[in-house]
């Protein structure tokens, strides 16, 4: 077991379980992302699910939205007020997106163990909202920085 920072500076007992691939629930009662080791039966991050998709593997909560989606809503709700922090914020977080103590903990706890990752997801999200929120050029094709 291993505590892990949730970055607001509690820290969580992340509690090993058992390792699942399908993304259904395991027998102990906690969902599993995939670990570095390949075959592990250990669990780095109960609640948490990987799912695949266009866009490659994703973490997301056994019984939710994609984790990326939950940061961004926490992302959110800190610029909307940014003297809102811990609890008042992991509790506005719980209002907004319906998510229980324990959804969001798991959310934290993996953001904290792979900032980078969820980060890179939210920036490619809001690219892609933004790209496709442009008008068309005057030939009728999307504008857009890159050529295609």
């Amino acid at each position: 077991m291993t505590d892990i920072d949730d970055g607001f500076g509690d820290v969580h007992p992340s509690t090993p379980a058992r390792h699942e691939t399908d993304g259904s629930r395991a027998p102990s009662g906690s969902a599993c992302t995939h670990t570095a080791t390949a075959g592990s039966d250990s669990c780095e991050h109960p609640g948490i699910v990987t799912r695949l998709g266009p866009t490659g593997p994703r973490a997301a909560l056994f019984d939710g939205p994609d984790v990326w989606e939950v940061i961004a809503a926490l992302h959110a709700l800190g610029e909307e007020d940014p003297t809102r922090h811990g609890e008042v914020l992991r509790s506005e977080l719980r209002t907004v997106t319906g998510l229980t103590t324990a959804q969001v903990a798991a959310a934290l706890d993996y953001y904290a163990a792979h900032p980078a990752d969820i980060d890179t997801r939210i920036a490619s999200n809001n690219e892609t909202a933004e790209r496709a929120q442009r008008p068309p050029s005057a030939d009728g094709r999307p504008t857009h920085d890159q050529a295609t």
